[in-house]
């Protein structure tokens, strides 16, 4: 197998890597991949954001693209992360493709001085919480990576169900006396950015981490607007939902991404609620927010995926309240490895 780095100006070569991208998604994942559009990865590709360098490589067998790895060098929060996936399409299984392109995504992460290479693979509910017996956890071990963190990841099936989301937000409503909510489609509004951004480091902080290196984000609205020029170049959009206290802060948000004109599932990005207004319920509300302005405004989409760490019991519990069902395990696996001089 011949091996090359992928060059954004090359519309094959892209074209190929997310073909073999959507192919592995959709044979290891049925029933909650959700494809990110080539041209989010190409724009990946052409430009760094605030938080990741990315490259891509591309497996050759007789000039057929059977593999790829998808390298992502993180940078100002954490310059010793990298992150690798390795994909091979599921007919060139088991022929070493994917030990060689996981090799030279460690060396090239080596070679830009980053200490730990983390990874991230999925599996069915058959093989429970730790992976045990299945392909992915066996290749991890192979080459020296450890289970650091173990996720699962939902459905909710659309339409909702009004009643069971009118219950919820009855709860503790009488907490929320004073709290209003603003839902829309499309960027965060300026007014509302620099509390977002603030919240969206909060979020990165109380994520469980397990045993992973995580970094604490910082406090970035450019990393905001970088997230959401790719969305656009992409033709995606989110559709959000931003609680605001009595004194008019945001202090709560929920943010779901769709693509635009497609009725792919959509993707529940994340939800969370400052510090010192929780036990409110807030997290719930801006959620429901979210999710009924999704339904309004995208009739067409049929479903919506989520990924919670197992050991988040609190937003496991909302989600499940909220009519999500588990449909797989996934799993965040890390290894340390040897940096080198930079080529």
């Amino acid at each position: 197998m011949h091996l090359c780095v992928v060059d954004p100006a090359d519309e094959a070569a892209v074209a190929a890597l997310h073909r073999i991208y959507v192919t592995v998604g959709r044979a290891d994942d049925p029933e909650a991949f959700v494809a990110a559009p080539v041209e989010e990865i190409l724009e990946c590709l052409r430009e760094p954001t605030a938080r990741f360098a990315f490259t891509a490589f591309l497996g050759l067998e007789d000039g057929e693209a059977v593999a790829s790895g998808w390298c992502a060098l993180a940078l100002a929060d954490a310059p010793q992360l990298a992150y690798a996936t390795p994909r091979v399409l599921p007919e060139f299984r088991r022929r070493g493709y994917g030990s060689r392109v996981l090799a030279a995504m460690e060396r090239h992460a080596g070679a830009h001085g980053r200490t730990c290479l983390q990874s991230l693979a999925v599996w069915s509910a058959d093989h429970g919480p730790d992976g045990s017996g299945s392909a992915p956890a066996g290749f991890a071990a192979a080459h020296g990576f450890g289970l650091a963190k173990a996720n699962i990841r939902l459905r909710l099936e659309l339409p909702s169900d009004p009643a069971r989301l009118d219950a919820l937000l009855g709860e503790r409503a009488a907490g929320r006396v004073g709290y209003t909510t603003r839902a829309w489609v499309g960027p965060v509004p300026a007014e509302l950015l620099p509390g977002w951004a603030v919240l969206h480091a909060v979020l990165s902080a109380d994520e469980p981490h397990g045993a992973l290196e995580r970094p604490e984000e910082t406090s970035n609205p450019n990393t905001i607007r970088d997230d959401e020029r790719i969305l656009a170049r992409s033709g995606q959009v989110k559709v959000n939902a931003a609680v605001l206290s009595p004194a008019g802060e945001t202090v709560a948000y929920s943010s779901i991404s769709t693509r635009i004109g497609s009725p792919e599932a959509a993707f529940l990005r994340g939800t969370v609620v400052h510090r010192g207004h929780r036990g409110l319920g807030l997290g719930a509300l801006a959620k429901v927010q979210a999710l009924r302005l999704l339904e309004r405004t995208r009739p067409d989409i049929s479903a919506v995926i989520t990924e919670n760490d197992q050991e988040n019991t609190h937003i496991l519990e909302l989600n499940r309240a909220m009519g999500f069902l588990p449909v797989l395990y996934s799993g965040a696996f890390q290894k340390h490895i040897g940096a080198s001089a930079a080529s």
